[in-house]
Order: structure tokens, then C-alpha cells, then sequence
């Protein structure tokens, strides 16, 4: 079957779930509406500058500030890949991850679900349960209020009157895979791919959360605007799902 040339419109009966529009206007954009996050370049250090001499009690702070809220271990500070094991459990509609003794979450107080481990896959573990977080009713004001990175925008989220953006009924969203973008010990950079599906069609579309350690967790950077990609599938994304 020939593709349509630019200007044709679609071939009768293809499915406009898996157009760009569809995501981009629709799940993806929820989510990204309801949790006001966007992809933040976090500045690299500066090339050539010399480490300053660390004392001891420089040092005894630094390791008190790696240590999470809850005292989950660092572990493993590799990239996790394909083959990640990992047990899901339901925020809502969405599969999450969790590994209470592990990566996280370490303390769950109904959908409030805090305390990462200080690693890739403890950051990775907190993005994918924001994004559960995200999609229940009042999740937009649970973010703000316990997820997100001090900053003048977390104070005009909080500021701001309660909005929700809420998900189709119909419409089931789940992570399919995901990327660590970067890391570093006070930053992380994660990539999720999301599938989006209503009844037999099938959508998909990419959310990149800039994480920060701050007081012992990883909290979202908020900014004022919110990005999302629309994909044709997941294939760049270690496969990733719960569902």
C-alpha cells in the first residue's frame, strides 16, 4: 500500500491513534498538563575546574546528604538496562514500580509514595511513580506540595488554585519503557516511553522528568511550560512495563 504524499489526508480506515496529533493533544499531554513538568538541561560542570579539598567534616556532610530520608541504601550506581527485575503494583490505573527495601518507594502513605534510593534506578523509580501519581484525582497538588525541587516555580504551582486535567475513562496509559538520560550525584535526567491505548488502538509518546536530590529524595524541577514527544513506537526505550 503507498503512503499518502504530504497534503493527502490518511488512508480510509488507518487508525488516527497512532498519529502524532493523537498524542501529542491527548495522553501524553495530560499527564505532562497534570504534573507541570518539562525537560530541564541541567548545566554540566565547568570544564577544567579543579575539585576543592574536601575535609572531613566537608566529607561527613556530603555523606549525610547522599543518605536517604528513610535510610535506603545508595546501591548499585550503574545505569540499569534490559532485564531490570522489577515488581508492579496499581497507582490507580497506572503500573508502577516499587521495591520498598531497595529503589523505592520507601514510605507509602496512600498514593503519597516518598523516599528513592540515591541511584539511576532510585531516580527511575521515582519518575515512573510520579507519573502514577500524576494521573489520580488531586494528583497535580500532591506533586507540587511533595515532589517538586524548591524553586519560585514550585511556589507558583502551589500558589496557583487546584487544576485537574482527568484521563479518558476509556483511555489506559502505561509506562513501556524508559531511558537515564544523564546522571550525577545531585541530578538526574529520565526519559519514559508511554503507550496509550483505547480499545484495539494504539498510541505512543515519550515524558523526560529533570530530577534533583534535594533533603534526601529525588524531587522534580519544575518549569513553567511542558514538553512531550509523540513516537511512531517505542524501540529506542529499554522495554520497561508492568502491564
Amino acid at each position: 500500500m503507498s503512503q499518502p504524499t504530504e497534503g493527502q489526508g490518511s488512508p480510509q480506515g488507518q487508525s488516527p491513534w497512532t498519529r502524532p496529533r493523537f498524542i501529542a493533544s491527548a495522553a501524553v499531554v495530560v499527564v505532562l498538563i497534570a504534573l507541570g513538568v518539562a525537560y530541564v538541561a541541567l548545566p554540566s560542570p565547568s570544564a577544567g575546574q579543579a575539585p576543592a579539598p574536601t575535609s572531613p567534616a566537608t566529607a561527613a556532610a556530603t555523606a549525610q546528604a547522599s543518605q536517604s530520608v528513610c535510610g535506603l541504601p545508595a546501591g548499585d550506581q550503574r545505569y540499569p538496562s534490559v532485564g531490570l527485575p522489577t515488581k508492579w503494583e496499581l497507582l490507580g490505573r497506572v503500573a508502577v514500580p516499587t521495591d520498598p527495601k531497595g529503589s523505592g518507594p520507601g514510605k507509602t502513605d496512600g498514593s503519597l509514595r516518598t523516599c528513592y534510593q540515591h541511584s539511576p534506578t532510585g531516580a527511575l523509580y521515582a519518575a515512573a511513580n510520579i507519573v502514577g501519581v500524576g494521573t489520580l484525582p488531586g494528583g497535580p497538588t500532591v506533586i507540587n506540595k511533595n515532589f517538586a525541587a524548591k524553586s519560585p516555580a514550585r511556589d507558583q504551582a502551589l500558589a496557583a488554585p487546584p487544576t485537574q486535567t482527568p484521563l479518558d475513562p476509556s483511555m489506559s496509559m502505561q509506562i513501556g519503557g524508559f531511558k537515564v538520560v544523564s546522571y550525577a550525584p545531585d541530578s538526574a535526567t529520565i526519559a519514559l516511553g508511554m503507550k496509550v491505548t483505547q480499545d484495539s488502538r494504539t498510541g505512543y509518546g515519550s515524558v523526560t522528568y529533570a530530577l534533583r536530590w534535594e533533603g534526601g529524595d529525588w524531587k522534580v524541577v519544575l518549569e513553567d511550560s511542558s514538553t512531550s514527544t509523540s513516537l511512531k513506537d517505542l524501540s529506542d526505550f529499554v522495554p520497561w512495563t508492568g502491564v
